[in-house]
C-alpha cells in the first residue's frame, strides 16, 4: 500500500502541515509514501506526480476534497496504474451525513435534510424544536455566530452564513435536533476494513454496532457521552481526511501499518 499526501507546490519536496510528522513516521516504518500538490488538483494533473506502481493499492491522507474532486483524485489513481482503497462512493458513504444517517438514525441526533434554494424558514420552523444544529452534509459553521440556533431565523441565518464564507453548501442543509454532551467526553475512533481502533484501547459497543452497518475500508466515528451518560454518535466521516485528534502519532501510525 502506498499513502499520498498533499505538499505545498512552491515546497514540493515537504509535506503540508499537519501532515509532515505523520509522512515522515510511516516512512520510517517502510510505508511507501508519495507528495502530490493538492492545489494542481484543478488543471487536471499532480506537480510533482507521486510515484504509483501498477496494481499498488493507494491511500490518502490529506484535506478534504468535495466530491467531484474526489472522482478526479481517483480517475487520476487508476490512470497511474494504482487502485483507490476508498472508491467515491465508499468516500461519499461516510463524508455526506445524508448518506450514513439512516443506517444510524437512532444513534445520532435526529436530523432533517433539506435540498440547497428551498424554503428553509418554512421546513425549520415547521419543527418546532428548543434548538436547531446547523451543517451542510459535511462541515458545520466557524463564524462567530457558530452552528446553534434558538429561532429558525437564526437558523437561516447560520445558512447563509456557511454559503457565503465556504462558497457552497455542500450536498445540502442538515438541521439537527441538540442534544446536550458532556464536556470534554468526545473520542475518535477509526474503521480500517471492518476493525475498530482506538485512541486509548477500549472500544463502545456503540462503535462495534457502527463497524456492522457501515462497510467502507477506512473512515472515523466521533462519539461523545450526553448529560445522561449515554453514548452517541456525533459525526462519521472519510478516514482519510479525518485529523488523529487525540490520537498519539505512533498509535495512529501503527494502524495504518497493520493494514
Amino acid at each position: 500500500m502506498r499513502i499520498l499526501y498533499p505538499c505545498n507546490p512552491l515546497e514540493p519536496k515537504e509535506p503540508d502541515q499537519p501532515f509532515t510528522d505523520e509522512f515522515v513516521a510511516v516512512q520510517k516504518l517502510g510505508i511507501p509514501a508519495s507528495l502530490f500538490a493538492y492545489d494542481d488538483l484543478s488543471f487536471g494533473d499532480f506537480k510533482p506526480r507521486p510515484h504509483i506502481q501498477s496494481g499498488e493499492t493507494v491511500l490518502y491522507r490529506g484535506w478534504m476534497f468535495n466530491i467531484i474532486a474526489y472522482q478526479e483524485f481517483t480517475d487520476f489513481i487508476r490512470k497511474k496504474g494504482g487502485i483507490p482503497v476508498t472508491s467515491p462512493a465508499d468516500y461519499t458513504l461516510c463524508h455526506h451525513l445524508n448518506q450514513w444517517y439512516s443506517a444510524c438514525a437512532e444513534l445520532t441526533p435526529e436530523t432533517v435534510f433539506l435540498e440547497k434554494g428551498s424554503n428553509y424558514l418554512e421546513q425549520i420552523s415547521n419543527l418546532n424544536w428548543d434548538a436547531y444544529f446547523i451543517k451542510d452534509f459535511v462541515k458545520s459553521n466557524t463564524d462567530a455566530q457558530g452552528s446553534i440556533a434558538n429561532t429558525p431565523e437564526q437558523a437561516v441565518k447560520i445558512i447563509n452564513l456557511i454559503e457565503q464564507y465556504r462558497g457552497e453548501l455542500e450536498g445540502g442543509v442538515a438541521v439537527r435536533r441538540v442534544e446536550q454532551f458532556q464536556p470534554q467526553s468526545e473520542l475518535r475512533y477509526f474503521v480500517i476494513n471492518g476493525n475498530a481502533y482506538s485512541p486509548n484501547a477500549e472500544i463502545p459497543t456503540i462503535v462495534k454496532t457502527v463497524t456492522q452497518r457501515i462497510e467502507a475500508p477506512f473512515y472515523s466515528i466521533d462519539i461523545a457521552k450526553t448529560t445522561e451518560g449515554i453514548e452517541r454518535i456525533v459525526e462519521l466521516g472519510d478516514g482519510q481526511v479525518s485529523e488523529r485528534k487525540t490520537w498519539s502519532l505512533d498509535r495512529f501510525v501503527s494502524m495504518l501499518v497493520q493494514q
